[in-house]
């Protein structure tokens, strides 16, 4: 059990550390879409970007195999230089697991776009946990 400082208590927290000299927090986590079966999918925590957005590669594994086709909606946003792109949502689970059998699994509408370079998990994350980062790790918080 956790304790924050504004007295809100948190019975599950899982660490994820970055790969080996990668400053940002980069993590893994393990998502299903269509397919239903978990695989693993790297991504950069991005609090910054307002959903999370994968590549269109990520899709593939998840069992989609092109997310231009019957998405959930189609949308656009716009790049940290302003440049803007097409993003396909579409329903996936997100896993989250430490080395000891805790997890955290939540439903999450993710956009597919081909125009990201890394995975981005973003702020729509935080309707299912609470998230802290460091310089040591990303911990993921659920109560």
């Amino acid at each position: 059990m956790i304790l924050f400082q504004n007295g809100h208590v948190f019975h599950r927290a899982l660490e994820c550390h970055p790969p080996v000299g990668d400053r940002v927090p980069v993590v893994q986590v393990e998502m299903a879409g269509t397919a239903g079966e978990f695989v693993p999918v790297l991504g950069k925590v991005d609090t910054g970007a307002f959903r999370t957005v994968l590549r269109f590669s990520a899709a593939q594994a998840l069992g989609i195999p092109d997310p231009t086709l019957s998405p959930l909606r189609k949308g656009s946003a716009h790049t940290a230089t302003g440049e803007q792109f097409a993003y396909y949502v579409h329903s996936v689970l997100v896993k989250i697991e430490d080395g000891n059998g805790q997890r955290i699994v939540f439903p999450l509408q993710a956009a597919f776009s081909d125009r990201v370079s890394r995975n981005l998990f973003g702020a729509d994350w935080l309707a299912h946990i609470c998230l802290a980062v460091d310089s040591r790790a990303v911990y993921f918080l659920k109560d």
